[in-house]
This record gives C-alpha cells, sequence and structure tokens, in this order.
C-alpha cells in the first residue's frame, strides 16, 4: 500500500542506526541536483558519446540506484519534494513556475538545523521568489511579491541563489535568440568578453545571497564551476569549525539555455556546435562532481560526508541532443522517460560496499530517510509520501515497503494518448505501473521489470492489478486535496 504516513512513525524504530551515527558523528550532507538530465544521458547508463567519469565512478564505487525517481516530471514540483518529503500536490506546487513553497512546510534545511547544522542553498531554487521588488524569471508580467519564499526563509544560513534557469555558460549572458527559440545557436570560439552584446541579451535572473543582496558583479565562465566554488566556501568553513553541514547545489546544467565553454566542448569537436555544446556543458558539470569529491577528500570528510545526486525530471523536448536510454517520454510527462532519473549516493562510513539498488526511490525519500538517519523528529510534521529507504540502500529490504504515486497537468503536446486541461495519474511498486493520461477515464498498466520501456500494456490482461492499483491510488489522490486545502498546517 502507499505509505503515507507520519514521521512520528519512524520513532524508535532505528535506534542501531542512531547509535552508529553517534559512534562516527554526524554525516554531513550534500545533495547534488542536475536540471532536466534524462536517465540516458550520463555514461554510466550507456550514452555512446557523453563523457562523465565522476559519476561513472559513483555508480561504480558506491550506490546506483537504477529507478530512481523525480516527484514530479518538471522542475518546481520536484524540488519541493526534495525540501519537505512530500508529494508537490500536497504543497500546491502542481507545476514549474512561480508557485511559491508555503512556509508552513517544514524543510529539510529546518530539520537539520534543529540538529546543529549549516545550511546552504547554492544554484536554481524555482520554488519562489527571491524579491518582492526585482522581477526575476522569465515569466511575463510584473513582479508578484506574493510569490516571495526564498531559501534564506526556509532554513538555508548560506545562499548563491537564482530564481530560475540560467546559460550555463556566462550566466549573466545569453548568446542567441529568445528563450525556447534559437537557444542553441552559439557563438563559436572564445568566451563572450564582459560587455559583448552581438546577438544575445542580459538574462533578467540574478544570483542572490540573502534578502535585498543580489549578486550583480560580472560573472565568467561555467556556471557550474560558478555555483561549486561558493559551495565549497561554505563546505571549507564548515569542515574547519567542526561543524555538520548540508548543502544543496543545484545546478542549471543542462537545462537550456545551454553553452559549453572551448575546453569542455574539445572532446566533441567532431560532433555539430550544437552538440559540442550540449555534451561539454554535461561533462563541465561533472567534473564540478569530481571535484566536490577531491575537496571532501583533501578536508578529510569524505568518509563521513553523504552526497546524493540526481536529476529533477527527464530530459527537455525542445530538441533531440538528450537521451531517455530508451525509456519512454520526456519531461513533462509521467511516462519513465520523464521521471526516471540517473542518480548515485555515497557515504563510505556507512555504505563500505558498492551495490545496485533496483527497487523504486523517490526524491520524496530524501527528507524522511536523512532525518531517520539522525534521529530527528520534528514537531507538527505534516503527512509525508517519501520512506526511509536507509533499509533499500544497505540492502536490508530488496523491495520497497509500499507503492510511489504521482499525479501532474496534462502539458505536453508532444504525447498523443493525453488529453488537455486533463490530469496524469500514476502508481509505480516493485513491478508494475498503472498510469492514466487523461484523468483517470483510460488505464495503462506495465510490468516495469519485464517491460521497462512500457511497449506493451496488460491492462486488459490483468484486471485484478488494475482494480487494486486504482484503489490505493484514488484515495491518495483525494488525501492531497485536502492536503492542498490546508489540513496539514
Amino acid at each position: 500500500m502507499i505509505k503515507t504516513i507520519r514521521f512520528m512513525a519512524f520513532a524508535g524504530l532505528h535506534l542501531a542506526l542512531v547509535s552508529a551515527v553517534l559512534a562516527i558523528g554526524k554525516p554531513n550532507i550534500v545533495l547534488v541536483m542536475a536540471d532536466d538530465l534524462g536517465y540516458g544521458d550520463v555514461g554510466y547508463t550507456g550514452n555512446p558519446v557523453q563523457k562523465t567519469p565522476h559519476l561513472d565512478a559513483m555508480a561504480r564505487e558506491g550506490i546506483r540506484f537504477d529507478r530512481f525517481y523525480a516527484a514530479a516530471p518538471v522542475c518546481s514540483p520536484t524540488r519541493g519534494s526534495c525540501l519537505t518529503g512530500r508529494h508537490p500536490f500536497r504543497y500546491n506546487i502542481p507545476w514549474a513556475g512561480e508557485y511559491p513553497l508555503p512556509h508552513e512546510e517544514i524543510t529539510l534545511a529546518e530539520a537539520l538545523k534543529t540538529a546543529g547544522y549549516a545550511t546552504g542553498h547554492f544554484g536554481k531554487w524555482h520554488v519562489g521568489g527571491l524579491s518582492k521588488t526585482v522581477k526575476q524569471s522569465y515569466f511575463a508580467g510584473p513582479v508578484d511579491p506574493e510569490t516571495y519564499s526564498p531559501p534564506w526563509e526556509h532554513g538555508f544560513d548560506v545562499c548563491f541563489t537564482t530564481e530560475s534557469m540560467m546559460p550555463t555558460y556566462n550566466p549573466y549572458y545569453h548568446v542567441g535568440g529568445e528563450f525556447g527559440t534559437d537557444t542553441y545557436r552559439f557563438v563559436a570560439g572564445k568566451p563572450i568578453a564582459k560587455g559583448q552584446r552581438t546577438g544575445g541579451f542580459t538574462c533578467r535572473d540574478r544570483y542572490w545571497t540573502g534578502p535585498g543582496r543580489m549578486v550583480d558583479e560580472w560573472l565568467e565562465g561555467d556556471d557550474s564551476a560558478i555555483i561549486m566554488d561558493r559551495a565549497l566556501q561554505f563546505i571549507t568553513r564548515c569542515a574547519r569549525a567542526e561543524k555538520p553541514f548540508l548543502s544543496l547545489v543545484w545546478f542549471h546544467t543542462p537545462h537550456t539555455p545551454v553553452v559549453a565553454g572551448d575546453e569542455d566542448r574539445e572532446p566533441y569537436a567532431e560532433h555539430p556546435m550544437e552538440a559540442q555544446h550540449w555534451h561539454g556543458s554535461i561533462a563541465a558539470m561533472d567534473k564540478q562532481i569530481g571535484r566536490l569529491r577531491t575537496e571532501l577528500k583533501k578536508l578529510g570528510i569524505s568518509d563521513n560526508t553523504i552526497v546524493w545526486f540526481c536529476s529533477d525530471n527527464g530530459p527537455s523536448y525542445i530538441h533531440d541532443l538528450n537521451s531517455t536510454g530508451g525509456l519512454r517520454g520526456k519531461k513533462a510527462t509521467l511516462w519513465e522517460g520523464g521521471i526516471r532519473v540517473p542518480a548515485v549516493m555515497e557515504w563510505p562510513a556507512r555504505l563500505k560496499e558498492a551495490r545496485v539498488v533496483k527497487a523504486p526511490v523517490s526524491t520524496s525519500d530524501f527528507y524522511p530517510t536523512l532525518l531517520t538517519v539522525l534521529g530527528i523528529t520534528m514537531p507538527n510534521q505534516p503527512v509525508l509520501d517519501g520512506i526511509d529507504v536507509l533499509p533499500l540502500i544497505e540492502g536490508r529490504l530488496s523491495e520497497r515497503p509500499g507503492a510511489i504515486a504521482f499525479q501532474a497537468p496534462v502539458k505536453s503536446k508532444h504525447d498523443v494518448l493525453a488529453v488537455p486541461g486533463s490530469k496524469q495519474l500514476c502508481l509505480i511498486d516493485d513491478r508494475y505501473k498503472l498510469i492514466s493520461v487523461d484523468g483517470g477515464k483510460t488505464w495503462f498498466l506495465y510490468d516495469l521489470v519485464q517491460d521497462p520501456k512500457e511497449e506493451r500494456d496488460i491492462a486488459v490482461r490483468k484486471p485484478g492489478i488494475v482494480a487494486g492499483m486504482r484503489a490505493e491510488l484514488m484515495p491518495w489522490v483525494e488525501s492531497c486535496k485536502e492536503s492542498a486545502a490546508g489540513a496539514d498546517y
């Protein structure tokens, strides 16, 4: 059954785990997220072109999740699930855009601060506005102060944050046409000089470090490196002060506008320019993940630092350079290609052997897992959709105790089965996936163990499974409506 639980249920269940944490000290936590990186966009899942040696090493040496799911098929709602452990429909962020994370929500940062953690956010936020007066984001219209919900009001001590997407090189300036139209027509050759304005425009978004503190200096070079620079400054300060920390490193890569510097494009020089920028930007991000791992070792804290990487959703429909690894659908859909994403993790002090987790795991599982590891119980905790997945990670369980439920609006124009203006509904357990793309009028069933590409609908052959999964899913949908109406606060 679906595990919609209150966190109080975890109390007393993992005394041995808490004792182990006390023995080795509180682990540092670094949650790394890519933006629009598809399941097939990394080397370790079989991409024949893309070079990601550092992610490949994490997959080989640590924990590899073969069925890791973003809680939503687009950015903002997934990010909220990472912060809260809850499904996006509970906190009213159904889609990407100017939806604020409610201040009543308890975030991972707020929870960890109760255990003495320093907290930092670096990169893309996209679950609320960063200013009540200065317009950010690419959405039309004036700034709406009602969307103001920045990370520094959700438990983060240190921030270097943008409201939404940024170019992945020289982030304050975009070469090409308007967002979403000519995003791959970049000037080849040397990086853009400060003040150069030929064929492009200055991006509206800026990095912010706190209330009213906009970073207005020129930021030059790879955006992933710019983000990691600030994250490592924070991590180094915490390490030297012997203070445990939570650091969210949320890259913009490889969301459009995608551009890479000469050095990162060079290994892909035989490909067209658009592909050079695409592959180069991902390689540049991977390089920064390697830099993170190296610096943690230099600081002497790598063994007891949890590094957990994933993407926020599947790859975009804007171009065909990306890859789902053969999975059906892309971003904006609840087909596997829209929500199954690459994910790896390492925590050498506790997870001493490499392991492949084949059971489904979700971004909503971050919050309950990490709070259970630390023995934290938050008062007045709203209902959770994620669960503690450490037993899966450690191999004490091979199957997930309960299914993962999804819902999302129908927005994609590329799904011929979807009904515009309707809702996508989905339930995934260890073997089966039940999905509707017309608000529940028509249901499809797939055996993801035998048919991960969702090519053979078996709903007619297994009506009992369809009925049973619907009986689990629909009450959950209703419970989300109650949460959205404020019942959890």
